[in-house]
């Protein structure tokens, strides 16, 4: 493996740690482009990758457990990640914190400012943002040394930056960024452009732009339908605030129920680590339908408007809130802040 720092410090690796997920290609091809890879463990990868987006967790978790014996760097790193995301499916939520201490291991063992150095450093910051993990987070890193990676990593160094802001309430910053980087990404790059788009969608939910949150929402789901890559969707379920229902719940109901199961086992082992390492208490006990009436009542909705975005009625905005309160043992609409995000 060779490289060369640029003049201006942007690193530029002969190689990429993702197959898949920061690949070119024509939505609907994705497993034909894996299928070309000439290098078997890069192909394993690329098919684990795309395994997990298609929301076999299973096959995924499975492949990346076994690339963990590869040589390449590049290779390792990015199964240790897939792993990661792909346990908090399956009910074993301790193994992302297992690869955690593995990545940093490995991160100690570069001197700093060498290139893969600044690769695990983009590693290590999507774990903390993925989290929500904000103490850990330094900013100058995540504004600076974020983008000293290859090129083409930068689109995914951006969603990590914006998510990073969203959660910090930094929204309009976020939105800027992330629809600049929509700009000037290289295309056609499907999932990288998925993510970017549902952190835009999840930003103008916080402004109540539904409108601009439903062209983005819709955006990514013409990205993601040719190759059934339903995760990215599944993933951010509790942040899109009804995006699912508004958008998929009648137009395309076998894929929303899909989503809502896999978000539903996804949502319960990202709430364990959270809740671990925070402290916080982002409930893991709700419906999806629940979570989204929680989320949005949360976010100073009436219960008309709550049920007018998820196609429900007011009634059923009711109800939903009488179990929502019984289960998090609350009495009234501002404790929900707490559970919810």
């Amino acid at each position: 493996m060779t490289y060369s720092d640029t003049g201006d410090g942007a690193l530029q690796l002969s190689f990429d740690p993702f197959v898949l997920t920061t690949g070119m290609f024509t939505p609907g091809a994705a497993a034909s482009f894996c299928a070309r890879i000439p290098d078997e463990d890069r192909r394993r990868l690329g098919f684990a990758e795309l395994s997990y987006y298609r929301g076999d967790v299973e096959t995924a978790h499975k492949e990346f457990d076994a690339l963990q014996n590869s040589d390449a760097l590049s290779t390792l790193t990015a199964a240790m990640l897939g792993k990661a995301i792909a346990s908090f499916s399956l009910g074993e939520p301790k193994e992302l914190l297992e690869m955690y201490r593995r990545a940093r291991e490995i991160n100690n063992g570069f001197e700093e400012g060498s290139p893969f150095r600044k690769m695990t450093d983009l590693f290590l910051l999507y774990f903390n943002v993925l989290i929500r993990n904000l103490p850990e987070i330094v900013f100058p890193a995540v504004g600076v040394g974020a983008f000293n990676v290859p090129d083409s990593l930068k689109p995914m160094a951006f969603y990590c930056y914006t998510y990073y802001l969203l959660a910090a309430d930094d929204v309009g910053r976020a939105i800027g960024m992330a629809e600049g980087a929509l700009i000037f990404a290289e295309r056609p790059c499907p999932v990288s452009e998925i993510y970017l788009c549902l952190n835009i969608a999840t930003g103008y939910t916080m402004r109540l732009l539904w409108d601009k949150a439903e062209y983005y929402f819709r955006y990514a789901w013409e990205l993601a339908k040719p190759d059934g890559l339903i995760m990215p969707f599944a993933e951010h379920r509790g942040s899109l605030s009804g995006l699912l229902e508004r958008c998929l719940r009648y137009q395309e109901p076998e894929a929303y129920r899909r989503i809502l199961a896999m978000s539903n086992r996804y949502h319960k082992g990202w709430a364990y680590v959270h809740n671990l390492i925070t402290g916080d208490q982002i409930a893991d006990r709700l419906t999806a339908i629940e979570y989204n009436v929680a989320s949005l009542v949360a976010k100073g909705l009436s219960n008309t408007q709550t049920a007018e975005i998820l196609g429900i009625t007011v009634n059923s905005v009711r109800t939903h809130l009488r179990n929502i309160f019984n289960k998090l043992d609350v009495t009234g609409r501002k404790e929900l802040k707490k559970y919810v995000i």
